[in-house]
């Protein structure tokens, strides 16, 4: 071996510089190549500005899909090449995962803008090379299509059925990348708000105009699942909230558990009301409707007994809702209050329906979305103000036509993960 590197070091001597790929390129030339890419990638970023990724959109990223594939092949047949086994050996490979490596900490360290990226690049240096939105800079574009070719070809090259681990896992990194980068264009995310008991089919756009959506969404009805409230202890005259240990004093209110102490005062929980309507101002009683507007507060009768003087108070506490202030109980100088309480989940009650006549009714929360078609449907935000008496629901509207491409190679990739951690090098 060391006699032929011999032989190609007086071939390149002898032949000039002619002669530089008859022999692999060692970790400096390769280095220096992967960054001149970068650099040419910010030249590119400072000369035409941001990439706006829709013309990476369908049909052209499936031509640069089939094109990417088609030097996998062709690098079969033509391994010995110059292209190809550049590509091929260690030290570019090493290069190109520093290289992404740099990008990814300068991504970490310099605040991204999101995506898309259209708006005229910032003022100063970083928002002209396109360092506050590398995702869709082209320095990141250029290093991210040479990892494609690389990591294809190198599953075309070292693939083999007697070495499944290694077959499943770069192959379904390969899909994977494809599938975030290349698709990528063709995501589409919408925002849509439907007002309860209303029917919508469009969403606005950042331009005030109105994009006419291929389903429709009716909200039956919007809830959220609250927990219980917590109590506090307000002092009168400075209107503060009292500490414990340096801590906010609190009372967690539970039906199982309805006693309890709370700084000086012994609490009994007598009645407890998630959703509360005010009778009299020290009268509450059940609420019966729901997506009105009116009263939904939580409402809880109290006894709160001193332990050093005996005095006993007895009252009700509520959070207050749309039609009535919150009501505090008051203890001499002091008041005992009830906090805001915290949202388990929140849901939207809605029926659904598809060009193609399809349609649904279910309800959908937070991490929970509908699928419609091509289409999921995530719960996306309300009427914070109305808390769960809000008459709008919120929702994103996402279409992937290459997350099932993704989904794959996710899987492979998985698998072949795991058989590393099972066998280690011995099914590589």
């Amino acid at each position: 071996m060391e006699n032929d590197w011999k032989k190609e070091l007086l071939l390149e001597t002898r032949s000039g510089p002619r002669k530089l790929w008859t022999r692999p390129w060692g970790y400096g030339e390769s280095f220096l190549f992967f960054g001149s890419v970068l650099s040419g990638g910010l030249a590119a970023e400072y000369a035409f500005g941001p990439l706006d990724l829709k013309v990476l959109a369908w049909p052209f990223n499936f031509f640069l899909a089939l094109i990417i594939s088609a030097w996998a092949l062709l690098a079969r047949l033509l391994k010995n090449r110059a292209p190809f086994k550049f590509l091929s050996s260690r030290p570019p490979a090493v290069a190109l995962i520093v290289c992404i490596g740099f990008l990814s900490i300068i991504m970490g360290l310099v605040p991204q803008a999101s995506l898309p990226y259209r708006a005229p690049p910032e003022p100063g240096l970083i928002g002209r090379l396109g360092l506050d939105h590398l995702t869709s800079s082209f320095p990141l574009i250029f290093i991210y299509f040479f990892l494609l070719i690389a990591l294809g070809q190198t599953v075309i090259l070292r693939a083999s059925l007697k070495r499944p681990v290694f077959l499943l896992n770069h192959l379904g990194l390969w899909l994977l990348l494809i599938a975030a980068g290349l698709g990528a264009p063709d995501r589409q995310r919408e925002l849509m708000v439907v007002p309860e008991g209303g029917l919508e089919w469009r969403t606005r756009q950042a331009d005030g105009s109105f994009l006419e959506m291929p389903l429709a969404i009716r909200l039956l009805n919007f809830d959220i699942d609250e927990y219980p409230a917590k109590l506090a202890i307000v002092d009168h005259s400075s209107g503060q909230a009292l500490t414990e240990n340096g801590r906010l004093a609190v009372f967690q209110l539970d039906p199982a558990e309805p006693q309890g102490r709370l700084l000086d005062y012994d609490i009994s929980l007598l009645e407890f009301l998630p959703r509360a309507a005010q009778l009299r101002p020290d009268l509450f009683t059940r609420a019966i409707t729901q997506g009105t507007g009116q009263p939904a507060g939580q409402a809880a009768k109290l006894l709160a007994k001193n332990r050093y003087s005996g005095q006993s108070y007895q009252g009700w506490v509520s959070t207050g809702g749309l039609s009535y202030p919150p009501r505090p109980l008051p203890l001499g100088d002091r008041w005992l209050a009830m906090t805001k309480p915290e949202p388990r989940r929140f849901l939207s009650q809605v029926m659904v329906y598809t060009r193609e006549g399809l349609e649904l009714t279910a309800e959908i929360e937070v991490n929970k979305p509908l699928k419609a078609g091509d289409w999921l449907i995530y719960q996306h935000n309300y009427d914070t103000l109305a808390g769960k008496e809000s008459l709008w629901s919120g929702f994103e509207l996402v279409c992937d036509p290459w997350l099932p491409l993704a989904k794959t190679g996710f899987v492979l990739w998985a698998l072949g993960s795991l058989g590393l951690i099972i066998f280690g090098q011995k099914k590589l």
